[in-house]
């Protein structure tokens, strides 16, 4: 038999034992410390409740926000000292206490006025608590003043309001990119301009509406990317965009950048400068015709006595002569003077300053009119007339035997363009303010070019035209305050279009 000795442990000292106690009491002390410490740093009002609503425990926070010390509140029920300085929950809604009885935590929110009468909004958090008898049940209760921070996101939402009410009226695009050179923004006016909605090129890169195809705004991107040159930003410059469609239209474009949190972002004004350059022409066309009208019409008053005395007596001759080949030589004579005497008439009426007589007309009559008076001129197969009139148009003020002018000289103009034969299309349609008539053909078309001087004076793409219905024809539609202009290329005729006001 084997017998197994265990060894009998030595007996702890008293000593050593009271000295190892003492170090667990310390820890216990350090710790307590330590958390009752961080229990006061708590800036949320925290109390500890017993599910008969007495208060066990209150932080600082807490007791400074009711005026009171720990023994003011312990063994008091938490609505009577909350009494003291906000209304009770009780009554309110369901109390959440009761709330956090079921063992989940508990978060409400709560409005009420303090001492000032001001209002003020709370989250209150309820936490249910272990505890070592369970025969009772406490609470933590956590209360967050939560009035500044709701004031707050109430700020950010009136400003935010306010940015969009600005993006929304703002006339130009208004386009924010991140620092790939992504669009993150793209105001009401810019899918009114480009004519693409926010989501299709949100995420997309600029120059989807920018093409980089001009060196000096690709070098003014650069530099604002790379932010060399001080300055950059709030400069304007001009360059070509591109909308949905493909056509590529003039604007004006200027950058500001925003650096937030080490993230730049980059906004763009862009203005559609189309109309801009539309009336800058006109008005530098209107002030070249001036200033031509008033040297043709001192050389048409020059021109035309001489022109009359040199008719009159070439006829006389003519009257006597006899030889066949004599008169057809006098004949030829006859017709340049009588050409030169038309263009001095077409020089009087460039020249002149027209008087309107104004009256309400019916334009689809007047339209109407010109074709009959068209359409008995050329009545041969080789010219068809078109005519989409909308119905229901309103009277309009206007001279209709000067518009009458101006359809004659489109449709003339139109006619000796096609001299195979073609159709010409008229219409008409009602717009905001007045009414619209088209006018077009299936002409050879002009060049980009030629457009540039369609209506100056004497410029003419053919080889007998005096280069003046045009230009009489723009200075009568001036004159109604209206607006005409024309779309043409070549092969692919020509159509112009003429809008009266009414």
């Amino acid at each position: 038999m084997v017998v197994k000795k265990s060894r009998i442990p030595k007996e702890e000292s008293r000593d050593s034992r009271l000295e190892k106690l003492n170090r667990e009491i310390k820890a216990l002390k350090k710790t307590n410390m330590f958390l009752s410490s961080l229990y006061d740093g708590i800036s949320e009002e925290i109390i500890v409740i017993d599910q008969d609503f007495y208060i066990v425990d209150a932080n600082r926070a807490f007791l400074t926000k009711a005026g009171l010390e720990k023994k003011d509140v312990a063994g008091r029920r938490c609505y009577e000292i909350k009494r003291a300085w906000r209304p009770c929950l009780a009554g309110e809604e369901r109390c959440p206490v009761e709330k956090a009885a079921t063992g989940e935590p508990v978060e409400i929110t709560v409005t009420y006025k303090d001492e000032n009468g001001e209002s003020r909004e709370y989250i209150v958090i309820m936490y249910p608590l272990m505890a070592e008898d369970e025969s009772r049940r406490y609470y933590l209760e956590i209360t967050r003043d939560v009035t500044e921070f709701r004031h707050l996101i109430l700020k950010l939402q009136r400003s935010e309001k306010r940015f969009k009410a600005i993006l929304d009226t703002a006339t130009d695009a208004i386009i924010s990119i991140d620092e790939n050179q992504r669009i993150i923004l793209f105001n009401n006016a810019a899918q009114k301009i480009f004519g693409y909605a926010g989501s299709e090129v949100t995420g997309k890169s600029l120059d989807t509406i920018i093409p980089q195809n001009s060196e000096h705004y690709q070098i003014y991107l650069d530099h604002l990317m790379e932010n060399q040159e001080p300055g950059i930003t709030g400069r304007n410059i001009s360059l070509n965009a591109m909308r949905k469609n493909g056509e590529f239209f003039p604007a004006d474009l200027s950058f500001s950048v925003l650096n937030m949190g080490g993230k730049r972002t980059f906004t763009a004004i862009i203005r559609d400068i189309t109309h801009q350059q539309q009336m800058e022409r006109k008005m530098l066309q209107a002030e070249r015709l001036a200033s031509v009208g008033q040297a043709v019409g001192r050389v048409a008053h020059e021109i035309k006595n001489p022109l009359m005395i040199i008719g009159g007596f070439t006829s006389q001759i003519r009257s006597v002569l006899e030889n066949k080949k004599d008169i057809n030589k006098i004949d030829m004579v006859l017709d340049e003077v009588a050409r030169l005497e038309r263009l001095v008439a077409n020089l009087g009426d460039f020249t002149k300053e027209y008087k309107l007589v104004m009256r309400p007309a019916e334009i689809n009559s007047v339209v109407e009119d010109v074709l009959n008076i068209i359409a008995g001129v050329y009545s041969n197969e080789k010219y068809y007339f078109e005519r989409y009139q909308a119905d229901g148009l309103c009277e309009i003020n206007c001279d209709p035997d000067k518009l009458k002018q101006v359809f004659i000289n489109i449709i003339s103009n139109g006619i000796e363009a096609m001299p195979e034969g073609g159709v010409i299309r008229v219409k008409t349609v009602k717009i905001e303010g007045g009414v619209e008539i088209s006018i077009g053909d299936d002409g050879k078309g002009m060049t980009s070019e030629e457009m540039k001087h369609i209506f100056e004076p004497f410029y003419t793409t053919r080889e007998k035209g005096t280069g003046l219905g045009l230009a009489i024809s723009y200075k009568i539609v001036q004159a109604h305050n209206g607006d005409i202009w024309a779309v043409s290329a070549p092969r692919r005729g020509t159509t112009f279009t003429i809008q009266i006001p009414g």
